[in-house]
């Protein structure tokens, strides 16, 4: 139908592994809210959750967490999807096994007239795996997520999901200058 905004949020994974290429994935989340800060920073979070395909297995958990820095303002500053104006998250939990993976990329939004659904993308946002749960291996060496969503406005929502993936991945690491993160 003419005119139809998707009601899902979709994203683009390139997977950057040394010697085998690039490898690409695309998830649908079927959750997604936002929450504004008093300064007019947005944070954004999707989520999925699918059933094993085991019987008894547990279920997989995805998680993209966007929060913006900045905010460009069209004809005052630079807005190009090479900027960097936001922080992202990508978390993927197996029962007791995860990881995360942070970085920083683009990120346009804006908020519908009744200020309850914000629609935007994401461009190039690079991300190192940083955090684990349980023992396993990273997922992605370094991993690219690009990708369109619409949140509603669910402030509580954003903090719990953002709080349940802390307890179970473990704090952020801290940011040291000049650090360009995990290696």
């Amino acid at each position: 139908m003419p005119g139809c905004v998707p009601r899902l949020s979709r994203i683009e994974i390139l997977d950057h592994r040394e010697a085998d290429g690039v490898q690409s994935y695309r998830e649908t989340f079927d959750e997604a809210y936002y929450c504004l800060n008093g300064a007019g920073d947005v944070e954004i979070v999707l989520r999925r959750t699918l059933p094993s395909t085991e019987t008894t297995g547990p279920d997989v958990t995805q998680v993209v967490h966007v929060r913006t820095v900045w905010k460009s303002i069209p004809g005052s500053t630079v807005a190009e999807r090479t900027q960097i104006n936001g922080t992202v998250s990508y978390a993927i939990v197996y029962g007791r096994t995860g990881a995360a993976f942070e970085g920083a990329g683009s990120v346009f939004c804006k908020q519908n007239r009744q200020k309850d659904v914000l629609r935007g993308t994401l461009e190039q946002a690079v991300l190192k795996p940083t955090r684990r749960l349980g023992e396993g291996s990273d997922l992605f060496h370094r991993a690219e997520l690009a990708g369109e969503f619409r949140a509603v406005h669910n402030p509580r929502r954003v903090r719990r999901i953002v709080n349940e993936m802390n307890l179970l991945l473990g704090p952020l690491p801290k940011y040291v200058p000049g650090d360009l993160g995990p290696r």
